[in-house]
């Protein structure tokens, strides 16, 4: 791709647009407001929400759930969008995106996550305008779906008419392997066979991906080529059905992405022009962003695009390179190019996101990857012959094989790592690294970008050197333990009762990119178990036993540990602890310059902690006499 296309108005308009949705999204525009009753108490019981479905609906393991967009919440007007957990033990999949619903249960917040590596369900939802969650307890349907609805409601309607028949034909996990690989709604797999698949580096396969579009695209115009169809009914076929997919599969931006960098691929086509993959991209982005903003913000959206941005640059070198080889190895050459293009592209990604990340997927993609078309062709086939053929064994089987090869690439010694998160700074000097690679052999512009991404890279160590306090202490909230991580400004780092829940302390430890400890401070018992669990993620130099109440000072700070009132921080010259635990829900962080510790909770309080029923006249709650 020659780098002049960077220069194009269209591209400088997409990061332009970028640029402002950012700054919109870090000044909270997006960010949407709960009702008001609801911004004062954490929970509303005996709720009644009248809206209409905006969603398809998805299992997971608490069951199914769907986005709602309300209107009136008790009779009055509320116009926002909530996530729906709809109740256990029914069925649900008559329901239809577009159908107007009256709903009666509790209403709750988001949640943040109480630790560091936690769930953030509060800034999840919140990305995707839900400021609320609702438990239902009935659910109506109240009406006809209006016209305009119609073809995402007949999409639903396949997609649920597919997802049923492998449920008929084959086990429970068998048939959420092939929804995966067909539609890109895994659901609650077994844990042990998605950590297989994730290991793998093979997850992409049975989750949103652009593949999958690009595919069924690519079919319908190798069936109509065959049948000697004109092309520009070709054309209206592939379209049409691709969208059609697309909207089945939920219209995530990978799916998007595909169908309208398809599209426009089509009319480069039909119209003579150049049918660059670059152009087609920036525009099926930007048509992503205009339709909703917030695409930009949710994992899929960055993921399709940054893998696509990749290829299209490195790309057009490989093919070169490779072109004087024998067609199998320079097709074999090329997968794993791909391979190993869309895994670094991923991989700030992966560490921010998912905490782990495979290197056994340039192995296991170079045979799955190709494999993926047929396994799609066979799910469609039997779904749609399904009255005539008992396909559940083949089916079953062909799943059955598909995670076996993914357990064999994960069991290779060093298949997949623990990844700790990458800060803003580190993701900029990353990418900027991987395009001086992207884009050799022109070497002004890799020399450039090297360039750029080392002094962010510098800039970013000399401000953390700068801002290091003497000492910080992160005290977790877990159920039955109380541990804290101590960092010195020296190095040193200090790790106070870990406790039994070894993998919440190492999430949050891989959070705060801590690899290796120097010290373990035990002041109760530690559990064999944990220990063990522990030591397989992380290393320590020495444990020390010591007598509870155990405390250090650091300048005019000094921490306790291990005290029958739980931990506190106490500056010389007072009596009285800085943390009060009461009023504190989640960790808390401490820092001391030397002269004055300071205490910063990392999931801000909620002002009431108890539910209370939804009233027209909900006033707001007097302080309670602890707090």
């Amino acid at each position: 791709m020659p780098l002049s296309y960077l220069r194009r108005p269209l591209f400088l308009c997409l990061l332009a647009y970028i640029a402002v949705l950012c700054f919109l999204h870090s000044r909270g525009f997006f960010r949407p407001s709960p009702p008001e009753p609801l911004a004062l108490y954490r929970r509303l019981n005996g709720v009644a929400v009248q809206g209409r479905l905006v969603s398809p609906l998805k299992e997971d393991s608490f069951g199914w759930k769907a986005f709602i967009q309300a209107d009136t919440i008790n009779s009055r007007p509320y116009p926002h969008k909530l996530q729906a957990y709809l109740p256990k033990g029914q069925d649900w999949t008559r329901l239809r995106p577009g159908m107007p619903v009256r709903l009666q249960g509790d209403l709750r917040r988001p949640r943040a996550p109480l630790n560091p590596g936690g769930f953030d369900e509060k800034t999840f939802l919140e990305d995707r305008g839900a400021c609320a969650v609702m438990s239902v307890d009935e659910l109506q349907v109240l009406g006809q779906l209006p016209w305009f609805w119609l073809p995402k409601a007949w999409a639903e309607a396949a997609r649920q008419s597919m997802e049923g028949f492998f449920k008929k034909v084959l086990p429970k996990d068998e048939a959420h392997v092939f929804s995966g690989l067909c539609l890109g709604y895994k659901g609650p797999l077994r844990r042990d066979w998605n950590r297989a698949i994730q290991d793998a580096g093979t997850i992409h396969l049975i989750v949103p991906s652009g593949a999958k579009t690009a595919i069924v695209m690519l079919c319908v115009v190798f069936l109509a080529t065959l049948c000697r169809i004109h092309i520009l009914i070709r054309f209206l076929l592939s379209l049409s059905i691709g969208g059609f997919y697309t909207l089945m599969a939920g219209a995530e931006a990978p799916y998007t992405r595909a169908f309208w960098g398809g599209t426009a691929l089509w009319v480069c086509l039909l119209s003579g022009r150049d049918s660059g993959a670059f152009q087609a991209t920036v525009l099926a982005a930007l048509l992503t962003l205009l339709w909703g903003p917030r695409e930009l913000f949710s994992v899929g959206f960055q993921m399709t695009y940054a893998a696509v941005l990749g290829l299209v640059l490195a790309m057009p070198q490989i093919q070169a390179a490779t072109q004087s080889l024998p067609p199998r190895p320079r097709g074999l050459a090329r997968v794993a190019a791909i391979s190993v293009i869309v895994q670094a592209m991923l991989w700030p990604i992966f560490a921010n996101v998912f905490g782990r990340g495979s290197l056994a997927g340039v192995l296991a993609n170079l045979l799955l990857v190709p494999a993926s078309a047929p396994l799609m062709a066979a799910g469609f086939g039997a779904w749609l012959a399904s009255p005539a053929l008992p396909s559940g064994p083949l089916l079953a089987l062909l799943a059955r094989l598909f995670v076996r090869v993914c357990q064999a690439f994960a069991s290779l010694p060093g298949a997949a790592s623990d990844l700790s998160p990458m800060s803003p700074p580190a993701v900029v000097s990353y990418y900027f690294l991987a395009g001086a690679a992207l884009v050799l052999p022109r070497w002004r512009a890799s020399g450039a970008l090297a360039a750029a991404g080392l002094l962010v890279l510098a800039g970013a160590a000399a401000a953390r050197g700068l801002s290091r306090p003497a000492v910080s202490v992160l005290y977790l909230d877990l159920p039955s333990s109380q541990p804290a991580l101590v960092r010195f400004a020296d190095g040193r780092t200090w790790l106070v009762d870990p406790g039994s829940r070894a993998a919440a302390v190492l999430k949050a430890l891989r959070q705060r990119r801590v690899s290796r400890l120097d010290r373990v401070v035990l002041t109760r018992a530690w559990p064999r178990p944990a220990r063990r669990r522990l030591a397989r993620g992380l290393s320590w130099r020495e444990a020390v036993q010591v007598s509870a109440p155990w405390s250090f000072c650091a300048g005019a700070a000094c921490f306790e540990f291990g005290g029958p009132e739980g931990p506190a921080v106490i500056e010389r010259g007072s009596q009285n602890s800085i943390i009060h635990r009461r009023i504190i829900s989640g960790s808390v962080e401490a820092v001391s310059d030397g002269r004055r510790a300071e205490v910063r909770p990392l999931c801000p309080p909620e002002r009431p902690s108890w539910s209370a029923p939804w009233s027209s006249s909900t006033t707001r709650p007097s302080p309670r006499p602890d707090a």
